[in-house]
């Protein structure tokens, strides 16, 4: 499934911020017949609209708007149309090197269509959300990691294994020294990795054993506190949030209401009114 097709049919490809390995496509198919043939990747989708009639592994599978289509790597199969109206579909296409990462070995989908909507939604979600403008490499990385892993999970013949955990709290150590040192700046999965010494999907998973959080979870938090201690000292909102590395005062607002129930500006003046009981500073106007 190469480029545009004729007609009706559409195909859109593109690759995954920060996981460039990780192709992803968006395809309207109305007429097109797919002749047998194979992928190098792993074939991860979810049927939009519509319906695929899928010939895989010797066995006829019909899959439906909301269904999951789970393809190993290298597995001989055809697709056709299964509705007058053909299907829509979102594929993640992801390399058996880095599924085998995150698993831990090389996994296999002993079902082509198992029944799991809550699971084909949330990889509906997380598609959408790599293929925005703008989607920041780190946080989609994690996205990216959370929902393969969960699709591992649920329906690979092997789920995920832990390596050795040894060398993670040193590991852990660094990165987490490294983000305080500049919670500005949002670093790449790819560039902790390094500074890690282990794969990127595998920092992952050891980053939230060690921590209760992904990377930047964690760096979310050092910001939030930062932002605390700036308005609680009687600087503006605007300050806080340009200071503490928050694109705007609104993406600040968002993060902060979500983690302690208050806006920038509740907290901001609950702290002036302490200032003025105590006799402290007032703030900044």
């Amino acid at each position: 499934m190469k480029g545009e097709q004729a007609g009706a049919d559409r195909v859109r490809h593109r690759y995954a911020p920060g996981a460039d390995e990780v192709r992803l496509v968006t395809a309207s198919f109305r007429t097109h017949h797919f002749v047998p043939h194979a992928h190098s990747e792993y074939a991860i989708a979810v049927i939009d609209r519509g319906a695929e009639a899928v010939r895989y592994r010797g066995a006829d599978e019909r899959v439906g708007a909301g269904g999951l289509l789970l393809l190993d790597a290298e597995v001989i199969h055809a697709g056709r149309p299964a509705a007058p109206e053909g299907w829509d579909y979102r594929v993640f296409y992801v390399p058996p090197d880095l599924l085998a990462e995150i698993a831990g070995r090389r996994p296999t989908f002993p079902a082509a269509t198992p029944r799991d909507p809550e699971l084909a939604a949330r990889l509906v979600r997380v598609h959408r959300l790599l293929g925005e403008p703008g989607t920041a490499p780190l946080p989609a990385c994690e996205q990216l990691h959370q929902v393969l892993t969960l699709v591992l999970a649920r329906h690979a013949a092997c789920g995920p294994v832990q390596p050795s955990r040894a060398s993670w709290p040193a590991s852990i150590g660094r990165i987490k020294g490294y983000l305080a040192a500049d919670i500005g700046r949002t670093p790449s999965l790819a560039e902790l990795a390094e500074l890690a010494g282990m794969p990127r999907f595998v920092l992952l998973r050891a980053f939230r054993a060690e921590t209760g959080v992904t990377p930047h979870g964690y760096l979310l938090a050092l910001r939030l506190r930062h932002a605390q201690q700036l308005l609680t000292a009687g600087h503006s909102v605007a300050r806080a949030a340009a200071d503490s590395g928050f694109y705007d005062q609104s993406h600040l607002h968002r993060h902060f209401r979500r983690t302690f129930a208050a806006t920038p500006g509740e907290f901001a003046r609950a702290g002036r009114a302490c200032n003025d009981v105590q006799g402290g500073p007032a703030a900044e106007s």
